[in-house]
């Protein structure tokens, strides 16, 4: 934004030769800035956005990206504070911000292709005037200047800046609505906006900080309308607080970030509906639901839509429907929550599971093809990096067990190095491994789909893009490095794919599964069963055919898969070790053996290839002291975060450090194919720092488990954790484990306290709170 150096800003002029020198307006400019954005939007031809990296990082990357895909001019103004006017950098970030929210600097982006596909080309960002523009503007030297000067002047020139600024938002208000004729008729009329309410619209509001709820909520806004209904979408805090008991149905799609704190764009609103002015029947007559995003790693998980969903409940609205929670550590994110819920949404809003009339959706990536070869690919393998990622070398893949020939379960030992890496890690921390998909596997796969593995692509995501996708690839790279062909599809992708089938038939059973009819249920039901990937859907319909502009957006990307790391910064600072087991399992129909793709692609790789991680904080607290007694349950690969902790106390007791106990339950099936590290925990605890208790279940008539073996050490165990304030862990496969442990764990605290059932549920909740009792499971 040039403020001070054009006659766009605070110079008297600066248009002609004669006033080419700089001619400050020390008393403040009369006339109004010339706004460049809007000049450039009357040419209908030209992309426009007004941005602010600080205030909104996702809009601006999006501008970008959309700007980059439009085929003509485009035009992206971002505001930047100076730090001549009396902003230190420090504070760069409140004053953008301040900036933003009072007006000042709005975000929108204007996309001329939109109006193709019968679309709104304008989108205002930042839809709510909130903050305060006498406060941005008295912290600024060059107005500040004025106010001194003369304060009466100010005034007036301030009142003519708020009355620009309100004017100019209630504008694009009316421009960023879909029903531009009806809206401007209102305007014409003198028609206050928020006058009247449809009672027959549904209200999405959205709390979210990366930008996946805001995702979620804008789709939805785009189902809700296929089906028939009116609908809005906005971000809570740019949704009129008092005119939330107006609306019929509210829908909230709200994330949690990190500890249980509450995204940036729905706290304002969370702290009024906190008033002891509102009243219990504030919001009678009006209907609501609540979907929650989160991470069930942490201890408040989905606390912010849980928040919400009890408060507006308080305030006297009617729940339409059960809150539906979307976990990030879900096989397919927190989009398998997601498409659970929906459909039980449809049935709640009375309108039909499938949209009555249904067209292939605009594409979400712009994609131009080339030809080339599968062996020259535009980019080398090893340089096609997923966000957040780095290339870690492996150093060894050490099978655990016996071969596949004497045993059926195959658990290795990897070590990749970090050593001159931007990569470190704590203790307790885990690791994502993305993984890739053979090359051969997709290669017949863009044989099936009729594609040329070497065809070269260039992609750029539009409007509405889902997944991360390289600029440049090949169609081979596609399949091995980006898409999770061979991954479980959810009914997103049978509802979007009905719409490519040519088959009467196919397109018949693949709606049926979107309905939820009998037959669809049922065919549904033997896909699950026979663990059918996107890549055998495909197969089963071959009239189904999306181009590659669809298929992007259609199959999820490749998920990391994240394993507890078992080894110790102390003792490993330069290299991370993990011990995985491979997932397995046979296709009922066909009696196909499968390899999971994560632990199939870990098998597969040689010490020295290249493998994409990233480093990722769990919710393991470790205590403060060494001196804190710890107990640790673990079975089969579970055990590897409490080697690492058991690595920790080892080093600092070598160190002549005092460490505290140390108690190992271990558990797995047999003691000769599955004690995991046996010399190595033998030798800690020859040195005095664990104490082991095993549980091998078969290796005896009666099955003996780690429950088991708490129970037995309860008094001791009561006495570390309850008395010494010391700390219990347990890691496992979240089916059972948990549920097991905690069932023991509450035998213990009620034969060492001589208490009830709810007394000793109500002690483990309060251990859970303080961090004392930390349960890493995995699904």
């Amino acid at each position: 934004d040039t403020e001070m150096y054009s006659n766009t800003g605070g110079q008297a002029s600066k248009a002609t030769p004669a006033g080419a020198m700089a001619k400050f307006a020390e008393g403040g400019k009369q006339t109004a800035k010339k706004d460049l954005c809007r000049l450039a939007m009357t040419y209908k031809t030209v992309y426009v956005a007004s941005i602010c990296v600080h205030v909104n990082p996702q809009q601006a990357v999006r501008a970008m990206l959309e700007a980059d895909a439009y085929p003509g001019p485009s035009l992206i103004v971002a505001y930047c504070p100076c730090i001549s006017q009396g902003y230190p950098l420090a504070e760069s970030i409140q004053h953008c911000q301040l900036a933003v929210d009072s007006g000042y600097w709005p975000l929108f982006r204007y996309n001329p292709d939109l109006v193709a596909s019968g679309n709104n080309p304008f989108q205002l960002d930042s839809k709510k005037v909130k903050g305060d523009l006498f406060k941005l503007l008295a912290q600024e030297n060059r107005f500040a200047a004025v106010m001194r000067r003369d304060p009466k002047h100010a005034q007036e020139l301030d009142d003519k800046l708020k009355r620009s600024v309100m004017q100019s938002n209630q504008l694009m208000q009316v421009m960023d609505k879909e029903d531009l004729e009806g809206q401007f008729h209102k305007l014409v009329e003198g028609l206050s906006e928020s006058g009247g309410t449809d009672l027959g619209s549904v209200t999405v509001l959205y709390g979210s900080e990366s930008g996946n709820a805001e995702e979620q909520a804008k789709n939805l806004l785009h189902d809700i309308r296929a089906r028939g209904l009116k609908g809005q979408v906005s971000a809570l805090d740019d949704f009129e607080f008092n005119d939330l008991p107006g609306q019929k149905i509210v829908v909230l799609v709200v994330s949690t970030c990190g500890l249980g704190e509450f995204p940036q764009n729905c706290k304002n609103t969370w702290l009024k509906l906190q008033s002891q002015d509102l009243s219990m029947s504030w919001l009678n007559g009006v209907k609501f639901c609540v979907f929650g995003l989160g991470d069930s790693t942490y201890c408040q998980f989905c606390v912010a839509a849980e928040s919400f969903d009890v408060r507006l409940g308080e305030l006297g609205a009617e729940r339409i429907l059960k809150r539906g929670v979307g976990d990030d550590r879900d096989e397919d994110r927190y989009y398998t929550g997601w498409e659970n819920w929906l459909p039980e949404l449809w049935t709640a809003l009375h309108v039909p599971q499938v949209p009555p009339v249904r067209a292939v959706p605009e594409p979400s990536y712009r994609v131009d093809a080339s030809p080339g070869l599968a062996s020259a690919p535009p980019v080398a393998d090893d340089e096609l990096s997923p966000p957040g990622a780095t290339g870690l070398v492996l150093l060894k893949n050490m099978l655990l067990t016996p071969d596949a020939m004497a045993y059926d379960r195959d658990i290795r030992h990897y070590e990749f190095k970090i050593e001159g890496t931007s990569v470190s890690y704590k203790t307790g921390d885990s690791m994502a491994v993305w993984p890739r998909n053979p090359t051969d596997k997709a290669e017949a796969f863009c044989g099936m789909m009729g594609l040329d593995a070497g065809e070269q692509l260039r992609v750029v995501p539009l409007d509405g893009a889902r997944n991360w996708c390289p600029e440049e690839l090949s169609t081979r790279q596609l399949f091995t490095h980006v898409l999770d062909v061979f991954g479980k599809p959810n009914k997103k992708f049978f509802e979007t794919l009905s719409l490519f089938a040519k088959d009467e038939h196919e397109k018949a059973a693949l709606e049926s599964i979107v309905a939820s009819s009998d037959d669809g249920k049922k065919f549904y039901r033997d896909l699950v069963h026979d663990f059918a990937s996107h890549a055998d859907v495909l197969k089963r319909f071959p009239s189904a055919r999306p181009p590659l502009m669809h298929l992007i957006n259609m199959v999820p990307a490749l998920k990391p898969r994240s394993y507890s790391i078992a080894s110790s910064p102390l003792m490993h600072p330069d290299k991370i070790q993990l011990c995985v087991v491979q997932v397995d399992w046979t296709v009922p129909s066909s009696a196909e053996f499968r390899i999971g793709e994560a632990t199939g692609y870990l098998k597969a790789q040689q010490p020295g290839a290249q493998v994409m991680c990233a480093v990722r904080q769990s919710a393991i607290v470790l205590p403060k002291h060494p001196t804190s007694p710890v107990i640790m349950a673990g079975m089969g690969t579970g055990v590897a975060p409490w080697r690492a902790m058991t690595q920790d106390r080892v080093v600092q007791k070598r160190r002549g450090m005092e460490v505290g106990p140390c108690l190992l339950f271990y558990g797995a099936r047999y003691a000769q194919y599955e004690y995991l590290y046996q010399q190595e925990f033998e030798q800690y605890v020859a040195e005095g720092v664990l104490t082991m208790h095993t549980a091998f279940s078969r290796d005896q008539a009666r099955k003996v488990y780690v429950q088991h073996r708490l129970v037995e050490a309860g008094p001791y165990v009561a006495e570390l954790l309850l008395r010494q304030r010391g700390h219990f862990y347990v890691c496992g496969s979240a089916r059972q484990v948990p549920e097991d442990i905690y069932a023991a764990m509450k035998r213990v605290v009620m034969a060492s306290e001589k208490c009830g059932e709810d007394d000793a549920e109500a002690m483990l909740s309060s251990l859970k709170m303080e961090g004392r009792y930390t349960v890493e499971a995995w699904s």
